[in-house]
């Protein structure tokens, strides 16, 4: 039985359909349902180049990307928990998937010479999490 859901969510198009999916198991399961967001400072150019990033914009980009598991959870009516974290994202998810019994991810399937110069977040979530993890393509 799970008890509590973790669904990351980043704000993009390919995110939507993981997060339509973890509030259809919450409300099935009568589960807790806690979206988070990671905004990775690294994963943008001025940090790379030793611009600071201002703390608004880093709040915005956060607000944006719950916008629409806020409008999703509230028009099911599912209670909803939002956390947000600045680090690097599987490591944030991973260390927060100890507080639930499962964790659902998007991803935007990239392969091959991408995926290896990228990386993965859901790859090391789901090699790494404490608890099962659904990948949702």
């Amino acid at each position: 039985m799970v008890r509590s859901i973790l669904v990351a969510v980043d704000g993009s198009e390919a995110n939507k359909l993981a997060v339509d999916t973890a509030i259809h198991i919450a409300r099935s399961q009568n589960a807790e349902l806690t979206a988070i967001c990671i905004f990775d400072l690294g994963s943008y150019y001025s940090f790379k180049y030793g611009m600071t990033v201002e703390a608004p914009y880093m709040d915005d980009m956060i607000r944006n990307a719950l916008v629409y598991v806020k409008e999703a959870a509230e028009k099911e009516g599912l209670p909803l928990n939002t956390l947000s974290k600045i680090g690097k994202p599987a490591d944030a998810i991973i260390e927060e998937a100890k507080n639930h019994d499962l964790v659902v991810c998007g991803t935007h399937g990239r392969t091959g010479f991408k995926h290896a110069l990228l990386g993965s977040v859901a790859e090391k979530v789901v090699r790494m999490a404490p608890c099962p993890v659904l990948i949702v393509r």
